[in-house]
């Protein structure tokens, strides 16, 4: 509250004045209802929403006073029509301030179509507006404590994640800083529906020393906030931007409220969105990270989860098996014959060449089939050669 002083006829006067304030639960719904907004068409990568939507984080962290991570640029553009935004907020400890924590978050989502002759618009709120919004807001509020964190802050706002990891494989591939100095990296994707899921989710726990008990240190906590973890990531169906970075050794956290949202609908709308959660969420991410750039004893634990071991096994082998039925069709006649039973056995290798690997394998498989004059029967192997294209950038959500 600010004071304004008026002498009236020797009189001194105190007029008070209320300078509004906008709390951090507010400031969290504005981001999410812009970003979400009909009017930002589903920020299709690529898109000149996609550039709104950049225009936008940018403006919010030169407001906030995120320093640009090259000249006077956020942008780091990639393959001509993308663009990742970073931002640093350098440390305080001389030598602590060469390591650096990484917090990320994409801003692209699925864009829109038009179906039945109306445009229909994924908003996509929670995901991944309500990152975003979390990402912002914890340049807010470190910045205003960025004096007293000892190691450096990268922000990135990554693009081209729903079409594969593009914006985070960037990175890590043209990194800004050594990646051997990256100490965490945090991808905040999906974290809007505290209320109905009743948690958020820290997965990869296990990549750092001491890990969980630090994230659900009581005093970093807020009241009201459960927070459950995960040693690694499992799911080898979905992947988020911690993925290129995992891969590299980097311990990693995925920070996210889960799958209850209606995430890729329509229906992903800012009215779903929990906002109190989403502050609750924010809060205990400001207060984690700072303790983390202020350890000098934190330390990676060495582990990597087994979806992002990065060295494949030069060769695998495998065996399958099949049971079912078999018919004989003729080719001449009204009737087909009746069904009998067949089998196979098979025995199955791959070489991995990087991205390429050659799978020979070889299979038997007897065939049985009913006929007017008696049963038939047919033994049949066969010894495929297969050319297969790797590419690990496509389970991603």
């Amino acid at each position: 509250m600010k004071r304004f002083f008026l002498s009236v006829l020797g009189w001194v006067v105190i007029i008070p004045i209320i300078t509004a304030q906008t709390t951090l639960k507010e400031r969290l719904e504005k981001h999410v209802y812009t970003l979400a907004d009909d009017s930002f068409r589903g920020r299709k990568a690529g898109s000149p929403e996609a550039r709104k939507t950049a225009a936008y984080i940018v403006g919010q962290w030169e407001e906030i006073g995120i320093t640009p991570y090259e000249d006077d640029s956020y942008y780091q553009f990639f393959k001509v029509q993308y663009q990742n935004l970073i931002g640093i907020l350098p440390g305080s400890d001389p030598v602590l301030r060469d390591e650096y924590i990484v917090i990320g978050a994409h801003y692209d989502h699925l864009g829109s179509k038009i179906q039945d002759g109306e445009m229909v618009i994924y908003n996509g709120a929670d995901d991944n507006a309500s990152g975003t919004a979390v990402l912002i807001e914890l340049g807010r509020q470190l910045k205003a404590i960025q004096p007293e964190l000892k190691r450096s802050i990268v922000f990135v706002a990554f693009d081209a994640e729903e079409i594969g990891l593009h914006g985070s494989s960037h990175f890590v591939e043209n990194p800004i800083v050594p990646l051997q100095q990256i100490k965490l990296m945090l991808s905040i994707d999906m974290v809007g529906w505290y209320r109905q899921s009743g948690y958020v989710d820290y997965m990869g726990t296990g990549t750092i020393a001491n890990g969980e008990n630090q994230l659900l240190d009581q005093q970093l906590v807020p009241k009201g906030l459960h927070v459950t973890t995960k040693k690694f990531e499992t799911s080898l169906l979905t992947a988020t931007d911690t993925q290129p970075f995992a891969k590299k050794g980097i311990p990693t956290l995925a920070v996210t409220t889960g799958l209850q949202s209606p995430y890729h609908k329509p229906e992903d709308d800012a009215d779903l969105i929990d906002y109190d959660g989403m502050a609750l969420i924010t809060t205990h991410l400001t207060n984690y990270i700072r303790s983390v750039a202020n350890d000098p004893d934190y330390q990676s634990s060495g582990k990597q989860a087994a979806k992002h071991r990065s060295a494949q096994k030069p060769v695998l082998l495998g065996l399958s098996f099949n049971i079912g039925s078999n018919y004989h069709k003729y080719t001449a006649g009204a009737l087909d014959g009746k069904t009998a039973g067949a089998y196979g056995i098979g025995f199955l290798s791959q070489i991995n060449m990087k991205s390429l690997a050659i799978r020979p394998e070889i299979h038997y498989e007897y065939l049985q089939a009913q006929h007017p004059e008696g049963k038939i029967a047919v033994n049949r192997i066969t010894v495929p050669l297969n050319i297969v294209l790797q590419n690990q950038n496509l389970d991603f959500c």
